[in-house]
């Protein structure tokens, strides 16, 4: 008679140990009592606690299916066909799996054998039901999140924005005094010029505390400066078609006319960043390539490309002077001489001659698509 080797699986949630009783304790105990009686060897435990079933990104999930890949086991049991997974279409690739590799699934609570047709269908029908679960619950909680918003209150899903806290079992989000100093900084930072990653290096030199205790990266800190919550703003489906903003109860951190100057700061510079396509393509004959450098005058920004090598004779060209007479779009390639040959003859101001003839002794254009055009 072949060993019927068997991998007890349990999940259990949060929420779903203290609302309907399924602790990790009491599913085991029942479990292993159950296979005890059938005479079946556990081969192994899987326990993955604390973790949604939508899916099977799950630890232990993945080491079961190994074991089923590998043989090791040729028996699964589960407390409920739910606590593998919610979701019919997984559920129905799980047990195909489990069929190719002549491993059979047991449910202790619904009584299924997939062994027979009618366990087979069974099985399919009760996923079905577990996942319209699934999907009412998240339905109702989306609902939820939106009403709330509409009433001015801050989801706080993971955690507070940085700068606030909220005390459990209160709607409102309140301040919290050492973070908003940080928070009013940062503002204070970029209307004053610095750039996302001068700011970064200036909180990671002072060792200013995360939320989570992480290291402050250019995202953070970039989420910060375009976060509405500062200004009294509450809002809903980040990211999503459906997002909204509404005004909120808690106080502001931010004035709005501050707030609103740094989002048009921001938007410039993301413009300016879109147009500055000569970044990394040009390079100087001494071979360093040519960095791009944003300079802030009367609240205009200037693009110039720079050689940092301080033995090299060329030290920048403009953007606005590279735009002149290239055209990025076109597929051909021009050569120093081309450029000597048909910029000269269109240049009538000396100081652009002599800019050119910088141009021509200390930069190549190497291995790029330009093609040289007159305007």
């Amino acid at each position: 008679m072949e060993k019927i080797n068997t991998g007890i699986y349990i999940r259990v949630s949060t929420d779903e140990q203290v609302k309907h009783g399924y602790s990790i304790k009491a599913q085991k105990d029942k479990l292993v009592n159950f296979a005890q009686i059938k005479e079946w060897n556990i081969y192994k435990i899987y326990i993955d606690e604390g973790v949604s079933g939508k899916n099977l990104n799950r630890p232990k999930v993945k080491e079961l299916i190994n074991d089923v890949k590998n043989k090791s086991i040729n028996n699964i049991l589960v407390y409920k066909i739910d606590r593998l997974t919610r979701s019919t279409k997984d559920l129905i690739e799980l047990i195909e799996m489990f069929s190719k590799y002549n491993c059979e699934f047991n449910s202790l609570t619904e009584s299924i054998d997939t062994s027979s047709p009618s366990g087979r269908m069974f099985i399919k029908i009760i996923g079905l039901f577990a996942e319209f679960e699934r999907e009412t619950i998240a339905e109702r909680i989306k609902i939820g999140f939106e009403r709330k918003v509409k009433e001015g209150y801050s989801i706080c899903s993971s955690t507070s924005s940085y700068g606030y806290s909220r005390i459990k079992g209160k709607k409102i989000q309140i301040i919290k005094k050492d973070e908003a100093l940080i928070v009013r900084k940062i503002f204070k930072m970029y209307q004053n010029n610095k750039s996302i990653k001068e700011i970064k290096k200036y909180l990671l030199s002072k060792k200013v505390p995360t939320k989570k205790n992480k290291t402050w990266s250019n995202k953070m800190i970039t989420n910060i400066l375009t976060n509405p919550n500062y200004i009294g703003k509450v809002r809903y489906g980040i990211n999503r078609k459906d997002y909204f903003e509404n005004d909120g109860k808690h106080q502001s951190i931010i004035s709005r006319q501050e707030f609103m100057s740094i989002q048009k700061k921001i938007n410039n510079q993301l413009k300016t960043k879109e147009d500055a396509y000569y970044s990394n393509k040009l390079i100087c004959m001494c071979g360093k390539k040519m960095h791009t450098k944003r300079t802030y005058i009367n609240n205009k920004i200037y693009i110039n490309y720079t050689c940092k090598n301080k033995s090299c004779l060329f030290k920048s060209i403009s953007h606005k002077f590279l735009d002149r007479y290239f055209n990025i779009n076109n597929m051909s390639i021009i050569t120093q001489k081309d450029i000597i040959q048909n910029i000269v003859k269109e240049i009538r101001i000396i100081s652009l001659k002599k800019e050119l003839k910088i141009l021509y002794n200390c930069v190549k254009l190497e291995n790029e698509n330009f093609t040289l055009i007159k305007k």
